[in-house]
């Protein structure tokens, strides 16, 4: 599962690279800041007997492939996932999502309602939380074009990336969990040439809660049933956001709390979150 080939589409946004593994309904997971569609790879080897999985990786990461001047906001990365499944014939689909994958999650729930069978959310922007205050010094470096220098710096150097007080700190439990590999397979993308630090400069700069603002009245109608599972640990997103999920999403269940869990929890706790959605999607 580890080496699961990835595959490419052509779509108006340009070549869309994503994974998929599996059969019977298709189930879209959407990654975060700085990341792939690697990082769903212990769910694939989970419920890949339950479901056809699809991880696409978005514009400005992984192994997607845009033009210099394509638009990255989140609602075009929001259009660029709803193109691709068209593409590849998907007309429903299980969402979920992580970190500004779960925004990302949220505006496509919004957009297209009537496609989406159910919705799982892990810690990620939530409604005026976007960026979290703690990402606020990131977007606005993000804005100034010198984010993605200081991420080419990792992708180079990876134990920067674990340093004492790094942000593998803020988004791991276990720092050591941001390999070597997985952190080349992750920021080596973003840094390859110009083009791809400048779009992941705009992508970063992009984040605005006005976004997610915005559509809060159509999350209050998403009748979709909607599973919310929450490290407690996380300094960007509180717990506070994922119960303001619960009370705002009219099918969600009860909130999950994964306790001393951080933001990529999906990997560090797989199992336990697999298990979760296992039995979500079984009812």
């Amino acid at each position: 599962m580890e080496d699961l080939q990835t595959k490419h589409q052509s779509t108006t946004f340009g070549e869309i690279a994503y994974r998929e593994c599996g059969a019977g309904k298709p189930a879209v997971f959407v990654h975060g800041l700085g990341l792939s569609s690697h990082f769903w790879r212990h769910q694939f080897a989970a419920l890949a007997g339950q479901r056809r999985c699809i991880a696409p990786d978005l514009m400005a990461h992984g192994e997607t492939q845009i033009a210099a001047d394509q638009d990255v906001s989140f609602h075009v990365q929001a259009d660029m996932i709803l193109e691709l499944l068209d593409k590849l014939e998907i007309e429903q689909f299980d969402l979920v999502g992580n970190d500004s994958g779960g925004a990302i999650a949220q505006l496509m729930a919004v957009k297209a309602p009537e496609r989406i069978r159910s919705l799982v959310l892990t810690n990620c922007d939530v409604q005026n939380n976007w960026p979290p205050v703690a990402l606020g010094e990131i977007r606005e470096a993000a804005r100034s074009g010198v984010l993605a220098a200081q991420f080419s710096n990792f992708a180079k150097e990876p134990d920067l990336f674990r340093a004492d007080g790094s942000i593998a700190e803020l988004v791991y439990e276990d720092r050591n969990s941001a390999t070597d590999e997985n952190l080349q397979r992750y920021l080596g993308p973003l840094v390859d040439d110009v083009d791809r630090r400048a779009a992941f400069d705009r992508y970063v700069g992009h984040q605005d809660h006005a976004q997610l603002t915005n559509v809060e009245a159509n999350l209050r109608k998403l009748e979709a049933p909607a599973l919310i599972v929450w490290g407690t640990d996380d300094v960007f997103f509180p717990t506070k956001w994922a119960y303001w999920l619960q009370g705002t999403l009219p099918n969600a269940r009860e909130v999950v709390e994964l306790e001393g869990a951080k933001l990529f929890f999906p990997e560090e706790r797989a199992d336990a979150l697999n298990l979760h959605i296992s039995e979500f999607w079984s009812v």
